[in-house]
């Protein structure tokens, strides 16, 4: 009898043990399948990030207009509007940053309208900027970032500020045909 108590503890041990390794097997492929099963989510990329890339290309929008419709070269197409930039100086720019929505006078800085509270959002290439009253509506009318302004809701009115129906990064306007004013005495 002693020595069938000792191969008794044996096979008990060894169910024991078999046991808790096959359980641990089984844990781990169950862990295993779930993660082939679940998909994989990958970080989405912060919302600020994104609209703070496609901010840059609004940041300074200056007017331009039509000059010769039929040209294909978007540079000889539109121009810089003379009457707005060098006689009554009048024009409006659109700044734009996170922060703040700004309708500029072309030849004073200091005279401005300034929105804090606006929304904004980008659908292809429509930028639509959302104020309480005013929704600015800037689509993209060529290759080039040539945008085209309309409005939805009441449309602005600004003492100096008017508003053009086309729009340019600063950074472009030297690339117009007429982008000074020269050496007019208006």
């Amino acid at each position: 009898m002693k020595k069938t108590v000792p191969l008794y503890y044996m096979a008990l041990s060894l169910a024991i043990f078999s046991c808790k390794s096959e359980s641990k097997e089984n844990e781990q492929q169950i862990t295993d399948t779930e993660q082939i099963t679940q998909p994989k989510t990958e970080k989405p990329a912060d919302k600020k990030e994104i609209q703070e890339i496609y901010l840059s290309e609004y940041s300074k929008l200056t007017p331009i207009e039509l000059k010769e419709a039929k040209s294909k070269d978007v540079f000889k197409k539109y121009g810089t509007e003379f009457s707005g930039n060098c006689y009554a100086c009048d024009l409006a720019i659109f700044k734009l940053n996170k922060k703040n929505f700004d309708i500029v006078n072309v030849c004073n800085d200091n005279d401005f309208q300034r929105f804090q509270d606006f929304k904004y959002e980008k659908s292809g290439n429509i930028l639509k900027i959302t104020t309480s009253e005013t929704t600015f509506i800037f689509t993209k009318v060529e290759n080039e970032p040539i945008y085209q302004l309309t409005f939805e809701g009441k449309k602005p009115d600004f003492k100096n500020k008017r508003i053009s129906e086309f729009y340019t990064p600063e950074t472009l306007i030297e690339k117009f045909e007429e982008h000074d004013c020269g050496d007019f005495q208006g």
